[in-house]
């Protein structure tokens, strides 16, 4: 495992806590305040995660199992099923094609 070292002040009345925390369970000071950073730096990542995860309800029980049926014909030019494409709208002449008549 690296380590790297640093220096880190702590309030007089803190420091003595840890020290008689350290020494209750049989460990340095150090190793506390390790275990500290680390439990606190995985929290703090965890916590960023998005939240939209997991929260959307496709109200499809079975969508993970048979994502590739739901998605067969996907991106096609003609849709799936025979059903027919919707008419392309006629344009309504703009100023300038009304000239053009």
């Amino acid at each position: 495992m690296d380590r790297i070292k640093t220096t880190v002040y702590l309030r007089a009345t803190d420091y003595g806590k840890l020290k008689s925390i350290a020494a209750a369970e049989n460990r340095s000071a150090a190793e506390l305040i390790r275990e500290a950073v680390g439990e606190y730096a995985t929290r703090k990542v965890r916590d960023r995660l998005p939240r939209s995860i997991g929260m959307g309800d496709s109200g499809m029980p079975d969508l993970a199992e048979r994502y590739e049926e739901y998605l067969d014909g996907f991106g096609e030019d003609e849709p799936a099923g025979g059903a027919p494409e919707a008419p392309e709208a006629e344009e309504e002449p703009g100023p300038r094609d009304a000239n053009r008549r």
